[in-house]
């Protein structure tokens, strides 16, 4: 046996020794792998820590451009529109801009540049929303015009490109980082495998060498099973509590491992998923690129990046990043490894982001802006599409400062030139003008060239950027708003109308030069004013009811009176509606023309045309071809026409005799078209075929060219004068016999004003005799002071009017009140050579029409006034101004109807009279009583300041009612109730005062009788 062993020993002392060798191998084997493990798995907690970091801050910061976007839009909306519910976005964007902008704070990146990048986006978002405030500032400000001015300064699009400049760049390098973070921790999920796999197989080859130290060794396989479990424990919580979305799939799709977060996205459970498809859950639109994208990573075991969409069961659509890559599983089965993070914010904003650029760049094609920068240090110039299109160059165009010059006329480019002077200056520069040039096509443009200076961190001059905006139409369109402006104030402000504008809050936006006039102010002042302000008193209600009607949509035509420089003016109004394309009404035209003149005109020619239907005249109008326009009432009459028959077809020369035709052909149509009116003798047919002598007036009116359009005739029948004119002598004489004997005054004055002829009467009411009348003037005889009352009805007579009128001669006994007679006095040729004064003395009949008056305003019981009576002094007293100084006391007799009824109707009116005298006593003479009716009686006190001295009459009126009244044999006690009022001149006026008063009496009465109230 001990033989047999003895082969033995030095194999198994060289077992024993390979043993242990392949023991230390293995255990270093072991060592090595756990360290590197666990190395390995703590690099990959801190690259996925960081990784969701970085993600974390990019979801932020891809948010940032749009909550600006959002910001500008709600802005630029609100600027437009006016509507506050435009700045909703705004205000989220600004509440959702803190958190977003954390993504700046400490970004864990060795890139020395991304932390002053990030100090660079946070000013240029600082200052882009600073420019937003400052807009909606100036426009809450009512100042509209100062905020589109901010707007147009495209100062807020230079922010703008800075922020998303500095922001992208940022981003840029979070993405970056991120992405080498994906492919560093899939490199160490590879490598934790191969680890395993080495540890694994190093702890089998260790178990089966070293059996001799079994316990040691499986004591250390249980700790170093334990510390694998643990750390595969880890690595399996790192994978699946992650948010990443991580899967293993066969080729052909099938599902066979699914982390947690994977089934999350699309609301379903890992069971229900696994052994599904992946191709299930891929959006149709993507699902064949994925296949093929698969395909290809199956085929070379490249590592690949892609983004697709992914359908959730209830229709959602997400975006997905994914990192592939081929794994080898259990028994060599190669499945697809994918780890894939939801992007749909990040493409939602990238979407909106360049919608948004999208916008931004289709406005300022449209507006016709280009952008534009100047590198200071090396005075390099970059231009944007815009710029290129506005000059008209190649889109591959690289223009140089020179270049930039040459497109405009030398004093454009040295304007230019100085705005940029400043472009050194340590503090901020900018500048803004309107210059003309002449692109690369040879057109002509005017541009309008803002620039601004931008400085580094230090406060040195960096770069001159700015932006260039075509405003030729602009220009062209205001040259020609300005000279139609022109055009229309200059024909407005010549027009005989009131034109303006007024908006619908009533404040006047164009007035011409007619309503300046009218308000006595310069157009300046008006603008902006209401009637009302400019008038310094409120509207007229109707004029206010007028405008309100149009603000409604009705036109409206309206006339109403208006006092200016002292005189009442009749204006005839129009009010037209500005309706937009919704329907309002955004306010009104206003036409008004003064038509004074225009109401007089037709107030005459009312009148004249009464004359001409009353006349016994026969007034006639024809055409100048002789056809008859016209006939009144009397030449109708005298002709057998009736009232309402056309006259139309008749000629003049129907109605002549032979003889006046032939002197219309030979000398009054030639004199007529010469002189503009004939007068003389002629003869007309009447009714029958009657021949009638008139005196005859033939009038010739022209057109705007001189021409001679129609003719007027005044026939006066003269038949009587004809007949009568052989004895005109006598007629004569007999007349001046006449004028000697009648009482009538009578007398002849010259066209000279020299008196030619005065009668007895004329002697004996002037006062002297008539060698001493005639040959002296009006004023000689009469006196000035006479002369000048007389004066105007002269006038009047001498242009060859008769005039009627009355005088008084309050200190004269006799001839008090005359009623005088004005007649021309014309001579052959019909020319006024005086006039003949004709007075008839009518004392007589207006004392007796005075004392007929003071019968009707008087009572017959009281001889007190009655009711029309006291009206009537009322209404004296208002018209002399003195309404305000009445006071009026309404009295009624308390139990008065008891003694009609008991004792009769006669003791009643003797109670009725007492009493009226009673009244009498207690007033002054220049008071008036006055009985109403049955036992209703008024005092009218006049010159009363306060309530008091009205009071104390009306306690005299109660006390003199409670005096016993006495007659026969009767004793009869009364009492009386009074109302008292005062006047004050308001608008009801002497209605209002007898309503006041009436109304105190009910009170008075009320209260118990037999007072004052």
């Amino acid at each position: 046996m001990d033989q047999a062993l003895q082969p033995s020993v030095p194999a198994t002392g060289r077992r024993l020794y390979l043993t242990t060798a392949a023991l230390a191998i293995s255990l270093l084997a072991l060592v090595a792998g756990t360290v590197l493990f666990a190395q390995q798995a703590d690099e990959n907690r801190l690259r996925a820590t960081l990784q969701a970091d970085l993600s974390n801050r990019l979801r932020m910061l891809q948010t940032v451009l749009v909550s600006l976007s959002d910001a500008e839009t709600g802005q630029r909306g609100y600027l437009l529109t006016g509507q506050s519910s435009y700045l909703a976005p705004y205000h989220a964007a600004l509440e959702r801009m803190p958190g977003q902008l954390k993504g700046l704070d400490s970004i864990p990146l060795k890139d020395a540049q991304v932390p002053a990048r990030a100090a660079q986006a946070r000013e240029a978002i600082r200052l882009k929303l600073a420019e937003l405030q400052e807009t909606l500032h100036a426009h809450d400000a009512s100042s509209p015009e100062e905020a589109l001015r901010l707007v147009r300064t495209d100062m807020g699009a230079t922010y703008m490109d800075q922020a998303r400049s500095h922001i992208h760049a940022v981003l840029d390098a979070i993405r970056a980082e991120r992405d080498r973070l994906n492919l560093a921790v899939a490199e160490g999920s590879v490598q934790s495998r191969r680890l395993a796999t080495g540890t694994v197989a190093a702890l089998v080859l260790f178990v089966l060498l070293c059996g001799v130290q079994i316990v040691q060794l499986l004591a250390g396989q249980r700790r170093y099973q334990k510390a694998l479990a643990a750390s595969e424990a880890q690595h399996r919580s790192l994978v699946e509590e992650q948010a990443e979305l991580v899967s293993l799939a066969r080729a052909d799709g099938t599902l066979v491992y699914l982390n947690p977060a994977y089934p999350r996205v699309f609301r379903l459970g890992i069971d229900e998923m696994l052994g599904t498809s992946l191709y299930h859950y891929v959006a149709p639109a993507d699902r064949e690129t994925v296949r093929e994208r698969i395909a290809q990573i199956m085929a070379t075991e490249q590592v690949t990046f892609g983004e697709n969409r992914m359908l959730t069961p209830d229709g959602t659509e997400k975006w997905m990043a994914w990192t592939n890559q081929v794994q080898v599983g259990p028994g060599g089965e190669r499945l697809l490894h994918s780890v894939g993070r939801d992007i749909t914010e990040r493409k939602q904003a990238e979407a909106a982001l360049q919608a948004s650029e999208d916008f931004l760049a289709r406005t300022g094609r449209v507006a016709g802006v280009g952008g534009w920068e100047l590198d200071l240090h090396t005075l390099g110039v970059r231009w944007s599409d815009g710029m290129r299109r506005i000059h008209d160059v190649e889109p591959d165009y690289q223009p140089t400062l020179d270049s930039v010059l040459s497109f405009y006329e030398p004093e454009a480019a040295r304007l230019l030139q100085e705005a940029m002077a400043g472009k050194g200056n340590s503090q901020p520069h900018a500048f803004d003008l309107e210059l003309e040039l002449v692109t690369a096509s040879g057109r002509r443009r005017c541009v309008r060239a803002v620039g601004e200076t931008e400085h580094d961190t230090h406060g040195e001059p960096r770069r001159l950027v700015g932006a260039l905006q075509d405003i030729t139409e602009r220009k062209a369109l205001e040259r020609r708003l300005a000279e139609s402006e022109r055009f229309v104030r200059e024909i407005t402000d010549n027009l005989p109308l009131r034109i303006s504008y007024v908006d619908a809050q009533g404040c006047y936006r164009f007035v011409n030069q007619r309503q300046s006039e009218r308000f006595g102010r310069p157009r300046e002042e008006i603008l902006g004013r209401t009637r009302a302000q400019l008038l310094s008193r409120p509207d007229d209600p109707d004029v206010a009811q007028a405008f309100e009607a149009a603000l409604a949509g009705t036109p409206q035509r309206f006339e109403f009176k208006e006092e200016a420089i002292g005189q009442v003016r009749t204006i005839e109004s129009q009010l037209i509606p500005d309706t937009g394309a919704d329907g309002r009404t955004k306010g009104v035209f206003t036409i008004g023309i003064d038509v004074t003149e225009r109401k007089a005109t037709e107030r005459r020619l009312r009148e004249i045309t009464d004359i001409f239907d009353n006349t016994t005249d026969f007034i006639v109008q024809t055409d100048w071809r002789g056809k008859v326009q016209y006939l009144n009432a009397a030449a109708r009459r005298g002709l057998g026409i009736a009232l309402d028959a056309p006259v139309q077809h008749y000629d003049y020369e129907q109605f002549n005799t032979e003889e006046t035709n032939r002197r219309h052909r030979e000398e009054i149509i030639e004199k007529v078209i010469r002189d503009g009116v004939w007068v003389g003798e002629t003869t007309v047919l009447g009714e029958g075929g009657r021949i009638v002598p008139v005196d005859h007036m033939v009038i010739a009116h022209r057109d705007a060219q001189g021409r001679v359009s129609r003719y007027s005739a005044v026939m006066r029948d003269i038949s009587a004068e004809v007949a009568a004119r052989q004895q005109l002598l006598l007629q004569t004489s007999t007349l001046h016999s006449i004028a000697e004997t009648i009482p009538a005054v009578v007398a002849v004055v010259g066209a000279d004003g020299h008196y030619r002829f005065a009668n007895r009467a004329f002697e004996l009411w002037c006062g002297r005799p008539r060698g001493q009348i005639v040959g002296l003037t009006l004023p000689e005889v009469l006196g000035e002071e006479e002369y000048q009352r007389s004066l105007p009805w002269v006038q009047r007579v001498l242009a060859g009017e008769t005039v009627n009128f009355e005088k008084e001669y309050a200190g004269r006994a006799h001839n008090r009140h005359l009623a005088i007679s004005y007649i021309p006095l014309r001579v052959d040729d019909g020319a006024v050579e005086g006039f003949v004064g004709i007075a008839q003395d009518i004392t007589e009949h207006r004392e007796e029409a005075h004392r007929l008056l003071m019968l009707s305003e008087r009572d017959a019981l009281t001889g007190v006034l009655n009711r029309a009576g006291f009206e009537r002094y009322l209404q004296h007293k208002a018209q002399e101004g003195d309404a305000a100084g009445l006071a009026l006391l309404y009295i009624d007799l308390d139990r008065f109807k008891p003694i009609n009824d008991t004792h009769g109707h006669p003791v009643g009116d003797e109670v009725l009279r007492q009493f009226a005298q009673r009244l009498q006593a207690a007033v002054r003479p220049t008071d008036a009583v006055a009985r109403l009716g049955g036992d209703e009686f008024a005092i009218v006190l006049s010159g009363v300041r306060e309530k008091a001295h009205a009071d104390a009459v009306a306690d005299k009126v109660v006390e003199a009612a409670h005096a016993p009244f006495r007659t026969g044999s009767l004793v009869l006690a009364l009492g009386a109730s009074v109302g008292v009022a005062l006047g004050r001149g308001g608008d009801q006026g002497w209605r209002g005062l007898v309503a006041s008063a009436d109304a105190m009496l009910y009170q008075a009465k009320a209260g118990g009788r037999g007072r004052r109230a």
